[in-house]
């Protein structure tokens, strides 16, 4: 994210449709409507945005560091050149939302809808990401890194050419056909051959 030194500092949500250099430090927006709102080189910082309501929102050049973003709605969301760091994302329903440029970093997304999301040059490092929903998606350059997704569930999401070597796919939820070109270690391909009802020895 390109962000500015000089920001505006708010500790709450002003009632206004657009946002541009500013810094939300420790904000409550907790069950916030925020439908179609744009933020533009804004820091989200300690902010708790809960139960928020961010359908069709617009975010470019955003940080959102520590925050807690648990059951927020993000569906049809534009996030560009945008970064997750160290946040909570327990269910947050990012359906249909189109990342691009987008970094989700050390967070905690149990849950996380991401069906049917857009992605591109997307990176997902050291996220705990067990139970998460990714059908459908619409993947170009996107990388897991160090990421748990123990019981995931992966239908029509092509995963060829994606290295997943670092990850955790215990129990994976995963359509046959979109495993075809995964990357995976000896190990994983065991666990994954249990999907074909094989028992390897």
């Amino acid at each position: 994210p390109r962000i500015p030194d000089d920001l505006t500092e708010y500790y709450e949500l002003p009632d206004e449709d657009e946002f541009e250099n500013c810094l939300f430090d420790e904000a409550d927006m907790a069950h916030e409507h925020m439908r179609a709102k744009e933020f533009r080189q804004c820091i989200f910082r300690k902010c708790t945005i809960t139960d928020a309501d961010l359908t069709r929102a617009g975010f470019v050049d955003v940080i959102f560091d520590h925050c807690d973003l648990s059951r927020a709605t993000f569906e049809t969301a534009v996030c560009q050149r945008v970064t997750f760091d160290t946040c909570r994302l327990s269910g947050t329903d990012m359906v249909k939302a189109i990342l691009r440029s987008t970094a989700f970093r050390d967070c905690k997304a149990d849950y996380i809808n991401l069906s049917e999301v857009k992605t591109d040059r997307v990176v997902f490092t050291g996220c705990q990401m067990p139970e998460a929903a990714m059908e459908a998606m619409i993947i170009k350059h996107i990388e897991f890194n160090d990421c748990d997704l123990t019981r995931a569930t992966v239908f029509r999401t092509p995963l060829k050419g994606l290295d997943m070597t670092t990850c955790t796919l215990d129990g994976l939820m995963v359509n046959l056909p979109d495993l075809r070109g995964m990357i995976v270690t000896p190990l994983q391909a065991a666990e994954l051959a249990k999907l074909l009802g094989l028992v390897v020895r």
